[in-house]
């Protein structure tokens, strides 16, 4: 597709255009709403082990148990939490959402047959009050494109003009898990949503996805301390540089650590820490998700999450590009939690450093090993074992090493993050692939 085409693909180059299409068609019902033409046999037995479940509501667990979406299965658990998203009615009309793109409510309204002001409300409820669907305008649309398509890091928040609101669907995770209790909201309907994520994600089908596959999509940013006499550091490792680079800064709370606050299972660290940057930023918090801070008061979050022994993540992209930067522990974090709980690495990108210990300082006194969110060290009679597949980089261990025995040293061979999110697209896509030609269920 030319430059010159009209509509929210028009900054793509015909070549770029043919690989979101390559992505597109790797699952073709993901873009352009729910459709279930032939009821799969795991289906029939969720349906018939629960008589009163509407179809609408099959066909939105069958459209998130999607492999494209890094979906759970179709079970009970999904079953359970779609039918908290939605009630019948709302299903009703979420059952005719594509994946983010949207369609309007006019659209909606010919294939339920029902009045737009209605179904126009009924969206409006779901995408401001519940945060159960996404919502953009069509200048939005262009603005993510761009983000996704472009080397320029400084795409700008559109100008909104009037014209209709579109709806979509997002995966459970990253999507309306994120979005439901981004705000902090204390009332049943967040309390209920993260019990039943909770249980979904205590299933364990994080490990299915992640079997042989490699989906690095985070990465984690090192105390900034530990590697400033590095000389292979790069900007990309800096927490500082990533507040440098931008202008426009979003806050919100810990959606992990608020689930598990809700379910009584609280770590007590700190909740305000979840930033986005750029675009991101200005988008969410036109949607009142989040509040906007300043320069300033963004370092200053993200420094006391360190200082308090939160670990930084971003995207696994480039520090100038629009961003989402959460401060993570491995007792809440769902990604941290894949290592933690589920012994799965693959969503998280090998560390650009790891510790190194000198011997002839390590007096075996046990912090490395009390301090690490990852439990990556350990002291033993026979002596200090590092298990490296747990280690993430961040750091932590040299920065409160009283002897000053471990090092962050550069690894040999690493890979610096992509520069564009379509880079990063493309990155992710033969694990993708993968999981398309070789479902999980």
């Amino acid at each position: 597709m030319p430059n010159n085409s009209k509509g929210p693909f028009r900054n793509l180059s015909r070549r770029d255009f043919l690989k979101l299409s390559a992505l597109a068609t790797a699952s073709p019902y993901a873009f352009s709403g729910c459709s279930l033409k032939m009821m799969s046999p795991e289906l029939r037995e969720l349906a018939r082990k629960n008589p009163g479940v509407t179809e609408a509501h099959l066909k939105l667990v069958d459209f998130y148990s999607q492999t494209f979406l890094l979906g759970p299965p179709a079970e009970k658990e999904l079953l359970d939490l779609v039918a908290h998203l939605f009630t019948p009615e709302e299903a009703e009309i979420a059952q005719h959402l594509p994946f983010i793109y949207g369609r309007t409510a006019k659209s909606i309204s010919r294939k339920v047959n029902r009045p737009v002001d209605e179904i126009e409300a009924g969206l409006a409820r779901m995408a401001d009050e519940k945060r159960t669907v996404i919502s953009m305008r069509e200048e939005e649309v262009r603005m993510v494109m761009a983000i996704v398509a472009s080397r320029n890091p400084r795409v700008e928040y559109p100008k909104i003009k009037e014209r209709p609101r579109k709806y979509g669907l997002m995966p459970i995770v990253p999507g309306t898990f994120e979005l439901v209790l981004m705000e902090g909201k204390n009332d049943e309907f967040c309390r209920k949503h993260g019990e039943l994520n909770e249980a979904l994600y205590n299933t364990g089908y994080i490990k299915d996805i992640l079997k042989d596959r490699s989906l690095p999509a985070a990465r984690y940013i090192p105390i900034e301390e530990t590697i400033q006499a590095v000389p292979a550091a790069l900007p990309s490792d800096r927490l500082s540089e990533m507040i440098a680079e931008n202008t426009s800064f979003g806050l919100a709370v810990c959606q992990c650590r608020q689930s598990q606050a809700y379910s009584g299972h609280g770590c007590g660290l700190p909740r305000d820490t979840c930033m986005s940057t750029g675009a991101f930023a200005d988008f969410l918090i036109a949607r009142g998700i989040m509040r906007r801070v300043d320069r300033s008061e963004a370092l200053e979050k993200k420094l006391k999450a360190q200082e308090s022994g939160l670990v930084t993540m971003s995207v696994n992209i480039e520090l100038n590009q629009p961003n989402i930067s959460c401060s993570c522990c491995s007792c809440c974090c769902l990604i941290l939690r894949s290592i933690s709980q589920f012994n799965t690495p693959g969503l998280i990108a090998p560390p650009h450093f790891r510790p190194v210990r000198d011997e002839g300082k390590c007096v075996r006194c046990g912090a490395c090993q009390e301090k690490c969110p990852m439990k990556a060290h350990e002291m033993k009679e026979a002596g200090w074992e590092y298990k490296k597949e747990r280690c993430i980089g961040c750091g932590i261990c040299a920065s409160i090493c009283p002897q000053k025995a471990l090092e962050m040293k550069p690894v040999k061979g690493y890979r610096r993050p992509p520069a564009t999110y379509m880079g990063l697209g493309l990155a992710l896509l033969p694990g993708y692939a993968q999981d398309v030609l070789f479902p999980r269920y």
